[in-house]
């Protein structure tokens, strides 16, 4: 059954959606014109042009931001279903051939990035020249977020993926280390226990690294941690050694950040734990939908295989 004209759809486009969607991420529409790349005026006649079309009004608009109305909150699903599914219809309809060739978008985790991209990229380069990489260094949940939005097209971090549209393979094993200060009790020992770290002087980096969380798992529940690990510690890896450095605390290092200098440095020491299973698993992630998907995993077992990678496959696995 047909639509009365009043309520026809016919002039409503999937940009008109990516504009609503974006509205939704941003809770601006400066912000979301801005990502869009059009002028806010004209992002906001399209939003008014589909909420007529769609009869109700999504947003509601505020000195202090943009937020989805009740009835939006309802719809904004949809709407990422429709966009999704034309993705898919447009990647299904299009295939990718047998190489992996031509614009790749790549996310990757920012306590990974410094140390692996020079090997990522030497392998792409040399097994893979007619791939035009475009690198995006993020936290998960942005990662995340853009794989499955199709702003990315792969992702390179720490497993498990947290969404069951997302397909996975393991590319290597992490350990992690424990940097501490050259002057500090735990210096002296040549391997350590996670009992080690429930310390007033262990810190973190800010809330939304992985890495944060992977260390806060290994602390033992019953101790609180001191209230200074509450709040924003250190904002990237590099800037948590340079703490360690300074004297500030202990912190869990991943290994490739730590391995290669900080013996040379001379200001502190990456001590390994004695279960060789403390570490992380990275992985590379790509939509299940993709039809790239053979490619990706393919893919993967290079890296994962290649005699530069950085660490083994995880003890045991």
């Amino acid at each position: 059954m047909s639509l009365p004209p009043s309520r026809s759809l016919a002039g409503l486009t999937l940009r008109d959606l990516d504009y609503v969607l974006a509205v939704s991420r941003t809770g601006h529409f400066g912000q979301a014109a801005h990502a869009c790349g059009v002028s806010q005026p004209g992002l906001s006649e399209q939003i008014r042009k589909v909420e007529a079309l769609l009869g109700c009004t999504l947003f509601e608009r505020g000195r202090r931001g943009t937020r989805p109305t009740r009835r939006g909150a309802a719809l904004i699903p949809l709407v990422e279903r429709i966009v999704r599914d034309a993705h898919v219809l447009m990647e299904q309809a299009h295939g990718t051939g047998h190489t992996l060739a031509g614009p790749l978008a790549l996310g990757i985790i920012p306590t990974l990035a410094p140390y692996y991209m020079p090997t990522l990229l030497r392998h792409i380069r040399a097994a893979h020249p007619d791939i035009a990489l475009r690198l995006t260094e993020d936290r998960t949940a942005d990662l995340t977020r853009h794989l499955l939005d199709y702003t990315l097209d792969i992702v390179i971090a720490a497993m498990p993926a947290p969404d069951p549209g997302i397909a996975t393979a393991v590319l290597f094993f992490e350990p992690f280390r424990v940097l501490v200060p050259r002057n500090h009790p735990l210096a002296a020992k040549s391997a350590l226990s996670s009992a080690d770290l429930d310390s007033a002087d262990l810190m973190l980096l800010d809330p939304g690294h992985c890495l944060r969380d992977q260390t806060v798992s290994l602390c033992d529940p019953s101790v609180p941690l001191h209230p200074g690990l509450d709040g924003p510690i250190a904002t990237s890896v590099e800037m948590l050694r340079y703490m360690v450095d300074a004297g500030e605390g202990i912190a869990v290092m991943p290994a490739l950040a730590v391995d290669t200098d900080t013996e040379a440095r001379g200001f502190s020491r990456a001590i390994p734990f004695a279960s060789p299973e403390i570490g992380r698993t990275i992985g590379l992630w790509w939509r299940a939908t993709d039809p790239r998907a053979p490619l990706f995993a393919q893919l993967a077992q290079e890296l994962g295989t290649s005699p530069k990678r950085p660490a083994s496959k995880k003890p045991g696995r």
